[in-house]
C-alpha cells in the first residue's frame, strides 16, 4: 500500500505567482497486475474532490496512466490524499502539474520533490 498526504494551498510552490489549479498524473510502474488508486482532498469545509480509479500495468501510455485535470486551490490548507492498494513497493509514480489562474504552467512537483517537501 502507498499513501502520500501533502496539505495544499495557493502557496504550494512559495513563488509570486498563487497556484490555482493542479493536475495530478498517476502511472503505474509495478509488475503486479495494477491497482486501485484513490485521490481526494479534504478542507476545512469538507470534501473537496475525489476520485477513485483502476491503473494497471497493460501496455500503451493509456493503460498504465490516469491525470485528473484542473483540480481547484484555494487560499485555504486543504490535505491531498493518494493512496493505492498494491503491496508491491515503488509501484506508482506521481507528478502535480501546478497552474496559475491564467492557466499558466508554474511547476511541476514529482514524487521525489513531495518527500522533499515533506522534510
Amino acid at each position: 500500500m502507498a499513501a502520500y498526504i501533502i496539505q495544499l494551498h495557493e502557496n504550494l510552490l512559495q513563488t509570486a505567482i498563487p497556484v490555482r489549479y493542479i493536475d495530478v498524473e498517476v502511472a503505474y510502474i509495478g509488475d503486479e497486475e495494477g491497482t486501485d488508486v484513490y485521490v481526494g482532498a479534504v478542507g476545512n469545509h469538507g470534501e473537496l474532490y475525489r476520485y477513485l480509479f483502476y491503473v494497471g500495468s497493460g501496455s500503451g501510455a493509456a493503460a498504465n496512466s490516469y491525470v485528473i485535470h484542473h483540480l481547484n486551490v484555494s487560499c485555504e490548507i486543504s490535505e491531498l490524499k493518494m493512496i493505492s492498494n498494491s503491496s508491491e513497493p515503488n509501484h506508482l509514480v506521481i507528478r502535480i502539474y501546478c497552474y496559475s489562474g491564467e492557466g499558466k504552467l508554474i511547476g511541476v512537483l514529482s514524487e521525489h520533490q513531495m518527500i522533499k517537501l515533506a522534510d
